[in-house]
């Protein structure tokens, strides 16, 4: 097996934890026989830029659960009442209504389809 794998995997975990970088490079490269700009330059074409590794992760992820949500309209609805839900109260009629507009776009729904329970929750 490549020994860069397991040590590229390890600096990955490290920059998610919010690691130093050059020390986690020092680190994992001792640990496993490699040299430190060697483990960085094969890092970099595995993952990317290193000091944006943990965004671009984020980004992902943000990306992948809209893209959930899309699918499961369901899943979307109730997401979308929940944020709706958790606006502060001290919102302007225009600025919550430009904001619930937000999350319907943010969310893939029609924000008229859910206005009951958007009623329903202005009540409490």
């Amino acid at each position: 097996m490549d020994p860069f794998v397991p040590a590229i995997e390890e600096l990955a975990e490290a920059l998610l934890s919010d690691e130093d970088l050059d020390q986690s490079l020092s680190d994992i490269a001792e640990e496993h026989g490699l040299s430190a700009p060697a483990l960085r330059n094969r890092a970099i074409r595995a993952l990317g830029p290193l000091e944006t590794y943990k965004q671009r992760q984020a980004d992902l992820k943000k990306e992948q659960e809209q893209t959930a949500m899309r699918r499961d309209p369901v899943l979307a609805g109730a997401s979308f009442v929940a944020a709706v839900s958790s606006l502060s109260p001290r919102l302007s009629s225009e600025e919550r209504q430009a904001e619930i507009e937000r999350l319907a776009g943010l969310y893939g729904v029609d924000a008229a389809a859910h206005r009951d329970a958007i009623e329903r929750l202005r009540r409490r």
